[in-house]
């Protein structure tokens, strides 16, 4: 669907005590927390479609990729948001993206059933951590790369209407890439459609190509990230 460097930010201090590292902890997670949910309520308010869910029919729901919408479940109108709002779990990667922009894409990622490790490595692809990023031709933009063709059913479903806005582009490209696994229910060919967009990748099927070298490259690093956050929480 799309082709889309914030900075890590880096803090030193003093050896604060551990009731303030605490305090700051908790402040952090509850200000994620209410960006969030501004985001969705603002949607509910305006009576668009922040998410939803509702079980699959057929065998769908019994396959279960690495990647994404293991919960054998689908986001439409007129449902509500599987928000989870606690930071169990959540570990950021050693890369150029802030970790409060990937603690947003972690929750994110678990209200809409998208592997964490899987979203950043697209990230990492389609704009290597670049929220200002525009493409070459002009149409695509910000962190996930989303295209200008897209804006106006993304407004309309989300409320969304600044791609450049790193918030509002995350929770963009987590929908689209939720609705991806929901018709393919395979990994590679979702990041086929997201970057080539579902007619390009069709005509590839129809030749019997089902991953590209960018598809291999993007699982490939979401397994990368995976281990390295799996080792951080060993240490």
């Amino acid at each position: 669907m799309t082709s889309a460097n914030g900075n890590r930010q880096h803090r030193t201090s003093s050896a604060p005590s551990d009731s303030k590292r605490a305090a700051r902890g908790k402040c952090k997670r509850q200000f994620i927390t209410f960006i969030i949910c501004v985001f969705l309520v603002g949607g509910i308010a305006g009576g668009l479609i922040v998410g939803g869910v509702q079980t699959l029919g057929g065998n769908d729901a019994k396959e279960q990729p690495p990647y994404g919408t293991r919960d054998g479940k689908s986001v439409t109108e007129n449902g509500e948001l599987m928000l989870i709002q606690d930071a169990a779990g959540f570990t950021p990667l050693n890369c150029e993206l802030s970790e409060e922009l990937q603690e947003f894409t972690y929750y994110m990622c678990r209200a809409y059933y998208i592997d964490f490790d899987f979203a950043m490595s697209l990230m990492l692809s389609e704009s290597s951590f670049n929220a200002a990023a525009v493409s070459q031709d002009g149409h695509d933009f910000g962190l996930m790369q989303i295209r200008d063709c897209n804006n106006d059913w993304l407004k309309e479903e989300l409320g969304v209407t600044d791609m450049l806005n790193p918030y509002e582009n995350i929770r963009a490209g987590l929908y689209i890439l939720r609705g991806l696994f929901e018709k393919y229910n395979d990994s590679s060919k979702v990041v086929m459609a997201y970057k080539m967009g579902e007619y390009g990748a069709s005509v590839l099927w129809d030749k019997g190509v089902y991953e590209t070298t960018a598809s291999q490259r993007v699982l490939a690093q979401a397994d990368k990230f995976a281990a390295e956050r799996n080792g951080s929480n060993e240490q």
